[in-house]
C-alpha cells in the first residue's frame, strides 16, 4: 500500500508545470479565436491595382523612377502590366512599361523604371495599370 502513495505523491504538478500548462492552452485557444475570426470576416473580392512613380535619379541612370505598385483589393493580383508616360506642357514626350510577376492583396511592390529622355524636359509622369489577371 505505500507504493501507491508514494506513487500518487510523485505525480502531483507543481505549479511551474500548471503555469506553462495555462500560458499554452490561452495561446492555442487565441489562436484558435483568431483564425476562426478571420476565417468568418473573410470576403472574396476583386483585385485593386494603382501605381505612383517617384523622380529617383542615380549617377549612373539619371532618368530612374522609382515604382510604388499597390494591391488594395481582396485578391492577388498576377502578370500584372503598367504603363507609364512622361509630359512635357501636356503633350506626351516618351513612354515605358513595367512587368510585375504578382502583386499580393492588401501589399505594395516596388520597382524601377528609366527613361531614355533629359529629365529637365519633362513636367509630369503619368501612370496606367494596363492589365492584370487574377490567380
Amino acid at each position: 500500500m505505500e507504493k501507491k502513495d508514494k506513487q500518487n505523491s510523485n505525480d502531483q504538478k507543481n505549479w511551474l508545470e500548471w503555469l506553462v500548462f495555462g500560458v499554452s492552452l490561452f495561446l492555442l485557444v487565441g489562436i484558435l479565436g483568431y483564425l476562426l475570426y478571420q476565417t468568418i470576416q473573410h470576403k472574396p473580392g476583386e483585385p485593386d491595382i494603382y501605381a505612383e512613380a517617384m523622380a529617383d535619379p542615380s549617377e549612373l541612370a539619371p532618368n530612374r523612377y522609382l515604382v510604388s505598385i499597390f494591391n488594395k483589393g481582396g485578391a492577388t493580383a498576377e502578370e500584372v502590366v503598367i504603363e507609364f508616360k512622361l509630359y512635357k506642357s501636356g503633350a506626351e514626350k516618351e513612354k515605358s512599361e513595367l512587368s510585375v510577376a504578382f502583386v499580393p492583396k492588401d501589399s505594395e511592390s516596388k520597382g524601377w523604371i528609366t527613361f531614355s529622355g533629359k529629365l529637365e524636359t519633362t513636367d509630369s509622369v503619368a501612370t496606367r495599370v494596363i492589365s492584370y489577371k487574377k490567380p
